[in-house]
């Protein structure tokens, strides 16, 4: 690391308490008690790090008796530390992102990367978590994934709700974006989704998300008439909270949803260029929405991805082809259904393939 790239790191861990606390921490355990310091690192999105944590375990076995830090994509760090797989987690970036690169061994720092970011492109053929686990040398361990919110972060939601949702109605959770544009259901559906679940259930409907996507790119997220507006309003240890006590989940191949199936809630998820079956964790109750077209999963051709994230030659008609009314069919048949066992910690797998007319 050069003069000033150090100088810079050093006066961000100043700025912020929250760096210089890890600095205290990494001497702590490795200055001091003389942990060997092991760190991964990942970059872009949320839900690739809750596969990513999946590999965590393996990555103890290899190492014991270590102090594992998880440098996580841009807002991100709350969540890993939510899951207490790792030791010590901060974004992507950020001052001690800087400090911990230069002392960490080479052998001992890892940053995986997924098929179609490697240079030929590959195809993706089994489960993200075991993608990363493969890069890793590791077994993957998605049971192992789990989140626990505190309690002042459960308080406050039940005092958010408490003022949305005063009747106790059941909760609806949507998720539009943002993510790769080939992955984004048209808002008019979701607008209409919203019209159809309101009108024959007695449901309330909230809207999540963010103007920023993985990369931290501003992106004016579309708000939903008759949905609770929490665009912009929530952190990620709040989505937890709002999720434990959501009745249904509904969204796109993106974080919001990797969380959700990983926490146990009933969710309804819309895919087409990615396959349902590499992406929602195992221990989801899940009900999978899809077009009945040819080029259904095209990210997983053998020669690679057929589209890329910003364009699709087929106009993106894998999601233009979802209707709302199957979507909103399923989002009902999820409320009347019974309270999930993984609720009181029983794992269970339902994937459910559901083909939707055009």
């Amino acid at each position: 690391m050069t003069p000033i790239g150090i100088a810079r790191g050093l006066h961000d861990i100043l700025r912020h308490p929250r760096n210089l606390l890890l600095v205290t921490q990494y001497i702590w355990n490795v200055r001091i008690k003389r942990k060997p310091l092991v760190v991964l690192e990942r970059s872009g999105g949320m839900g690739d790090l809750v596969c990513l944590l999946a590999s965590i375990p393996g990555l103890r076995t290899r190492h014991p008796n270590s102090w594992l830090v998880l440098i996580a994509p841009p807002g991100c760090s709350q969540l890993a530390v939510s899951s207490s797989l790792c030791d010590a987690a901060s974004d992507t970036g950020t001052g001690f992102h800087r400090f911990i690169r230069g002392r960490c061994s080479t052998s001992r720092y890892y940053c995986p990367f997924l098929p179609d970011e490697r240079n030929p492109i590959e195809p993706q053929l089994q489960h993200l978590a075991n993608e990363f686990a493969q890069a890793l040398g590791v077994n993957a361990e998605l049971d192992s994934v789990r989140f626990i919110t505190p309690k002042r972060i459960k308080y406050r939601m039940s005092r958010w709700l408490c003022r949305v949702n005063p009747e106790g109605r059941p909760i609806v959770v949507l998720h539009l974006t943002p993510a790769w544009p080939v992955r984004e259901w048209p808002v008019e559906r979701w607008e209409e989704l919203a019209r159809k679940v309101i009108a024959t259930t007695s449901a309330i409907v909230i809207q999540i998300g963010t103007n920023f996507n993985a990369y931290e790119t501003l992106f004016k997220a579309r708000r939903i008439r008759n949905a609770v507006d929490w665009v912009n309003k929530l952190s990620v240890l709040d989505v937890i909270a709002l999720m434990e006590q959501a009745k249904v989940f509904v969204g796109i191949d993106s974080g919001p949803l990797h969380i959700a199936t990983a926490i146990g809630i009933r969710s309804v998820a819309l895919f087409g260029p990615t396959d349902a079956r590499l992406r929602v964790h195992p221990r989801a109750e899940t009900t999978i929405m899809t077009a009945g077209v040819s080029c259904l999963g095209c990210h997983h051709a053998g020669s690679g991805p057929l589209h890329w994230k910003t364009g699709c030659p087929n106009d993106i008609a894998c999601m233009r082809a979802i209707s709302s009314d199957a979507v909103a069919a399923a989002v009902k048949s999820a409320l009347e259904g019974p309270e999930s066992d993984l609720k009181i910690g029983r794992a269970k797998y339902q994937l459910e393939a559901i083909q939707c007319e055009r």
